[in-house]
Parts: C-alpha cells; structure tokens; sequence
C-alpha cells in the first residue's frame, strides 16, 4: 500500500495542486498567429509551501518520509483537503462535521496502519463503466452536502481529477486528465478526501534545514506518478 503524507503532523501552511500541460508552440507567423499542440492535458504538480516542524515528533516524521521515499524512487498519496467540495459548500452540524473524524474498532484498537473508520457526507458512484483515458464519465449522486460543480476535484483510487463540467440532470460529467486506469460502474469519487499519488520533484526534496537545529519550514514540491 502507498504510505500517504501525514498531514496530522507535517502540516502545510500553503498548498497547491494544478495541472502541468504538455504543450509546444512553433514561432509566430508574420500575422502573429501561433499554432500550440498538445499531447496531454498534463500531469498534476503540487507544493506543500513552509510545512510546520517545531517538535520532536515532525521532525522525526520528516526524516522518516525522506529515508521511505529515497528521492523520486517511492511514491507517496499527497492529500488534497476537502474544502471547496461538496462538504465545504454547507453549513456542517456538529455531528456531521465528527464523521471526518478516525473511529476505532468496538475494542479500541485501529487498523495495523494506525487509521481508523471514517464516514462521507458524499456519495457519488459510477453509473457506467469508462475507458482508460476516457475525458467523459457518468455518475450517480447519492447524495451530496452541497451541489457537484466544475473545479472540485475527487479520487478514484489513488488518481486525482477536476471536474471540467456537469451536468446535473443527466450526471455526464467531463473531467481533466483523462482517466490513469479503466473504471467500472459502481465504483466511489471521493470527494471527501481525495488524494494524488505522486513523487518527489526532486530527489533533495525533502532535506531538512533546521534553525537553531529545532525548527523548520520547508517547502516540497510533488509530481504525478505516472
């Protein structure tokens, strides 16, 4: 199993995820007109900017990740939070927020990767089966704490996509990049916490410089893993 960037202990002050295109574009004509070819709709990039460690724990963390990862040769989940989802649209209860929150078993005891249960307040499902780099998907919303909108991002497996548009009353949703694998009908869009399995930009990508040899503030940068 992919291990996953712990966000409860290395936690990011900036984040960003976009998608890096892969395009050309030959000189410009007299006219100024310019012709630019694509191959892809590009691969995601992302960036943890000025990550909090100031305790014992992070920085043993940190060190940690480095030696899992070795550089660029082991690949890692890179979380995206959920706000600006269909969770974050609305007015959360109490009770409704605590679902995010891990569950143990009845004894107590969590998963042997230290995570627990956790519940959704979206259901979205795949209404038919799609082909691996398929740009087009149709999907079922259960149910939803908020409207499904163009620019919210979600995960199938361990892949990550933004919704290009949607249309509610069919549920035909188009989506960039195209799909990494085939998927089948009946399978979950994690809009709830949805990750990106991604590498290290750079093999030096997480060195760790520490002030006064306690605390630090580093920035990470990530690629898809493709």
């Amino acid at each position: 199993m992919t291990i996953r960037w712990p966000c409860e202990v290395l936690r990011p002050q900036n984040v960003s995820f976009d998608l890096d295109s892969r395009s050309l574009a030959g000189p410009a004509s007299v006219s100024g007109a310019t012709q630019v070819v694509s191959s892809d709709a590009g691969i995601w990039k992302a960036t943890f900017g000025s990550v909090i460690v100031k305790s014992r724990q992070a920085v043993l963390v940190h060190r940690a990740l480095a030696a899992l990862l070795e550089g660029r040769l082991g690949s890692i989940l890179v979380p995206l939070c959920r706000a600006y989802g269909p969770s974050s649209g609305a007015v959360l209860s109490a009770d409704q927020q605590a679902l995010f929150a891990q569950v143990p078993h009845s004894d107590d005891a969590f998963f042997d990767d230290d995570t627990g249960y956790v519940g959704s307040l979206t259901d979205v499902v795949l209404a038919a089966d799609a082909a691996l780099r398929a740009t087009t998907l149709t999907v079922t919303v259960n149910y939803a704490a908020d409207d499904i909108q163009p620019g919210m991002h979600f995960s199938l497996g361990e892949r990550l996509y933004r919704i290009r548009t949607f249309d509610a009353d069919t549920g035909v949703m188009t989506i960039r990049p195209p799909l990494r694998e085939a998927v089948t009908a009946g399978e979950h869009l994690d809009f709830d916490d949805p990750v990106c399995r991604m590498r290290l930009a750079n093999d030096d990508g997480l060195d760790l410089e520490l002030a006064l040899r306690r605390f630090g503030s580093p920035s990470i940068s990530f690629v898809e893993d493709v």
